[in-house]
């Protein structure tokens, strides 16, 4: 239906511009008056298309940055006809405003294909990069352009009179051309040709058909031109169309195929979409007269509504009307609250009934928080329990067959005092955690100088000595004390002396002793050097090294 309805507007104006075209072979005429009818005629047809044209793309394109340059470049084109009017059919005997029109003439020549460049880069480019303006750039060298030619008085770049400027009216064998017409010409070309490049880079992504378009579109545009040019001008024949109306014209061809292949945020039909839509929502401009409004109305005065733009208001107990500023206006809608007000009522009886089972709940939770708490602490005894059970089975071992008053039980008492001091530092470490811990701490130094006190019951010199303070997270603490403490088992039976320090990454241990026992067993692998009757061990906790 959409594309029947663009065939027939494509046809309609199609129609209009031939039409205009046959008024034009009748300005040849030796009547003035018919002349001047069908000059008019051309006239009014060319600027009413222009128009109309210009209407449809401000109805059918969301305000976008290239639809702004699209309607600038619309008016250029309108101003371009208006400027050659004025230059060819009033102006034409005066030297002076006919020289400001031949100048002012170039200004839309040169900006129409500067603003299609930059719609083209827009369209490259995309409208979701909003704070992006480059293309504006290109309006800099444009301006100037046009500035130099206006001043083509002062300085001549573009047309050097050959006359006084009194008597220049920019007539052939009056001038000879400057760089600067040179210089309008190269931009006009290289914008345009800049612009069908990225144009065609871009349709590579949509239908083929759209290419094709673009191909005749351009193909019927140089041929046109070049028919005018190298036939009609050359052989002085009437022609039904001039060099700009085609330009003009067969550059809205271009636009037009941009538009309806979607090229550019499309919004046609928004005013029946409003009319039909079901919702009651309303659009209105600055003085809230409405613009659209849906199939159901928004019933509010001018005081409600501009009241509802800074918060919703309630119209009725179940209604609220909402409102937003928009481009050129506002937009409203109501919503209704029946249903929400009858599910609070509902909310308000159940919130009773809940109040009082969050009361039974609030109860119960404290319960299962005083359990939890409970089961955790048991979680803790357990694992000491678990942790201290083998050495409270081996001071229950060494008092089993000791009488008191005796050497043995003395021994086998020192020796349980080394492994209570064990048992007494590992409950503290398995009670931390590596939250309570602090990262710089001395519980390893603790649990060595601990068990080193109670070496001295067994006759042995020991000693903790050095830095204090370790980095060592709590696992490795763990690690390092019981493997430790695994050492000293090995080592008590056969142990004169002992010297216990910290180190970066675990403990390093001086021993003399009668012989050095097996270490296998030890959690963590265990360094021996032996040097001058003392043994050197050396324990990492990141694990290394060879027993």
């Amino acid at each position: 239906m959409g594309d029947r309805k663009e065939i027939k507007q494509t046809i309609v104006f199609i129609g209009f511009l031939i039409l205009s075209g046959v008024c034009y072979l009748f300005t040849g005429t030796d009547s003035l008056f018919l002349n001047t009818f069908m000059f008019s005629a051309n006239f009014l047809i060319y600027a009413g298309l222009l128009l109309y044209w210009i209407q449809s793309v401000r109805s059918r394109l969301l305000p976008t940055k290239a639809r702004a340059y699209i309607l600038a470049a619309a008016l250029l084109m309108l101003l371009y006809l208006t400027l050659r009017v004025f230059k060819y059919r009033i102006a034409e005997a005066d030297a002076i405003p006919s020289r400001v029109a031949v100048y002012a003439y170039w200004i839309p020549q040169v900006m129409i294909p500067t603003l299609f460049l930059m719609t083209c880069i827009r369209i490259r480019r995309g409208e979701r990069e909003e704070d992006t303006h480059r293309e504006m750039l290109l309006l800099i060298p444009a301006i100037a352009l046009s500035l130099m030619v206006m001043t083509n008085d002062l300085h001549g770049f573009v047309y050097a009179p050959k006359v006084g400027l009194s008597q220049f009216a920019v007539k052939t064998g009056t001038y000879s051309l400057g760089i600067g017409f040179y210089l309008m010409y190269a931009w006009m070309g290289l914008t345009a040709l800049a612009g069908f490049i990225l144009l065609f880079r871009e349709t590579r992504k949509r239908p083929v058909r759209m290419t094709v378009m673009l191909i005749v579109v351009i193909a019927i545009w140089v041929t046109l031109v070049l028919v005018c040019v190298l036939f009609f001008n050359k052989h002085k024949i009437p022609a039904m169309f001039n060099v700009p109306e085609v330009h003009i014209f067969c550059m809205l061809g271009v636009m037009e195929i941009c538009i309806r292949e979607r090229l550019i945020p499309y919004n046609e039909n928004h005013s029946g979409f409003f009319s039909q839509l079901g919702l009651p929502v309303m659009i209105a401009d600055k003085r809230f007269e409405p613009v659209f409004i849906s199939a159901v109305p928004v019933t509010a005065s001018a005081e409600q509504l501009s009241a509802s733009v800074t918060a919703p208001v309630c119209l009725d107990d179940d209604t609220r009307l909402s409102g937003m500023p928009i481009q050129a206006g506002y937009a409203f809608w109501t919503e209704d609250e029946t249903e929400l007000h009858r599910e609070n009522c509902r909310l308000e009886a159940a919130n009773e009934i809940l109040s009082e089972e969050n009361d039974l709940i609030a109860v119960e939770n404290k319960l299962k928080e005083k359990q939890a708490h409970f089961e955790a602490q048991n979680q803790v005894y357990d694992k000491i329990a678990r942790a201290l059970y083998p050495k409270q089975k081996k001071i229950e071992a060494l008092l089993a067959d000791v009488e008191p008053d005796t050497t043995e039980f003395s021994k086998a008492l020192a020796e349980c005092c080394v492994y209570n001091a064990y048992s007494k530092r590992k409950s503290n470490l398995i009670l931390l955690s590596e939250e309570t811990l602090p990262k710089h701490n001395r519980e390893l130094f603790l649990s060595l100088q601990e068990t080193t006190r109670f070496l001295e019951c067994c006759g042995i010199q020991a000693a903790a000595v050095g830095e204090e303070y370790s980095d060592l997270p709590l696992s490795a603490i763990h690690n390092l004390y019981d493997t430790f403490e695994t050492v000293i088992e090995a080592y008590l039976p056969y142990m004169k002396r002992m010297t216990a320090s910290l180190t970066k990454s675990g403990i390093r241990l001086a021993i003399e002793a009668q012989r050095d026992p097996d270490l296998h067993q030890a959690l963590l692998p265990v360094e021996r050097k032996v040097s001058d009757d003392l043994t050197f061990l050396t324990i990492n906790a990141t694990g290394g090294g060879a027993v």
